[in-house]
């Protein structure tokens, strides 16, 4: 993140005599954040003129010391430009990336008026949230005067800051990854980053050549091609029922749909912990795990017989399932307002992998 700060300062009261002092508070590693928060490439001017720098940290502040070459501020008005690049600055979620900046910093002085600025290269995504407030941790209020910029965002105070009080930005993006870490400095967490869905979808891979290993076996165990249900002697009394067998086998889906589709009972969709989410993502792979059992443990009729069966039902089965996704979607939409689109259900519903659990 490129920083670039102005400072206008009245230095009457002696306040400034020994320099002007830009602290900065150092965010420490946690779950979120992979390294210690730090600054670099640190440069300011004072009125125009290449100013003095020093810096020093003390436990959780990082301290730029910014005076002229005599070492002192004089009395009067002054224009302090400051710039830097702050490193692992945002907090790094399953589904998210965050940044909370205290951007003014608190001071001994009032401030009379303070504007943030954000500058994204291909401008603000739309799904973002970003906010501004004043006050202190424990008191603060949005009152800013916010301004959409071509490529971000300004938000400028309203009133003063009196001393130990602070602008502060929050900004959650929709997504990881949408900030490209550096391979060189995060090693792998940078490729996990950049990339979330490698994870996912190496186990998704992995877990299909399984799947299709095994069904490859199971399939080869009942030798014997039929392309359809009446593939068994109509005096076998051991024929399955067609409309029978179709509601044993996928009545688990059916009733992962109905909860979906129909308001109230859809509840268990809801962003927040919804139980279903977590079952979605098995109803193909139960399907297509119990035709292999009746393959595979039947006699050689009945799993003739089944296999017309998978050939006729599954792609039957995924057919129908975008409409039912469509409407689906459209009623937890409607109901609990959570912006889930046909094609991530319609996948959900027809993956023979459960990948959803690895993203």
């Amino acid at each position: 993140m490129h920083v670039a700060e102005r400072f206008q300062i009245v230095n009457d009261t002696g306040v400034f005599d020994s320099g002007f002092h830009r602290r900065l508070w150092i965010k420490p590693v946690n779950p979120q954040r992979v390294k210690v928060g730090s600054f670099q490439s640190v440069g300011a001017k004072v009125d125009g003129h290449d100013a003095v720098l020093r810096t020093s940290e003390d436990r959780n502040v990082f301290d730029i010391g910014i005076a002229t070459e005599t070492g002192t501020l004089s009395r009067g008005n002054h224009v302090i430009e400051l710039s830097y690049t702050a490193k692992h600055q945002f907090a790094i979620y399953k589904d998210s990336e965050e940044l909370n900046q205290n951007i003014s910093g608190v001071w001994p002085v009032s401030i009379e008026k303070a504007t943030v600025e954000l500058n994204f290269p291909e401008g603000l995504p739309k799904e973002a949230g970003v906010s501004a407030d004043t006050g202190t941790n424990s008191s603060f209020q949005f009152d800013c005067v916010r301004t959409n910029l071509p490529s971000g965002a300004r938000f400028e105070t309203t009133h003063s800051l009196v001393p130990g009080n602070r602008l502060f930005i929050s900004a959650t993006f929709p997504h990881s990854g949408y900030f490209v870490s550096n391979v060189k400095e995060d090693g792998f967490r940078a490729v996990l980053e950049n990339h979330p869905l490698l994870i996912p979808g190496l186990a998704s891979l992995f877990g299909l050549i399984v799947f299709a290993t095994a069904g490859f076996i199971v399939w080869r165990r009942a030798p014997g091609s039929l392309g359809t249900t009446s593939a068994v002697p109509a005096d076998d009394t051991s024929s399955p029922n067609f409309w029978r067998e179709v509601l044993r086998l996928y009545r688990f889906p059916m009733v992962m749909f109905v909860l979906a589709i129909i308001p109230g009972l859809n509840f268990t969709y809801s962003g927040h912990g919804g139980i279903s989410w977590f079952f979605v993502p098995l109803c193909l792979p139960w399907v297509i795990v119990r035709i292999l059992i009746k393959i595979a443990k039947g006699s050689e009729a009945s799993r003739s017989w089944y296999k017309g069966f998978f050939k006729i039902t599954i792609p039957s089965y995924i057919a129908i399932a975008l409409p039912l996704s469509w409407a689906a979607a459209t009623s937890i939409r409607m109901t609990l307002g959570l912006p889930i689109s046909t094609w991530t259900f319609f996948a959900l519903m027809v993956s023979p992998f459960p990948w959803w659990y690895f993203t």
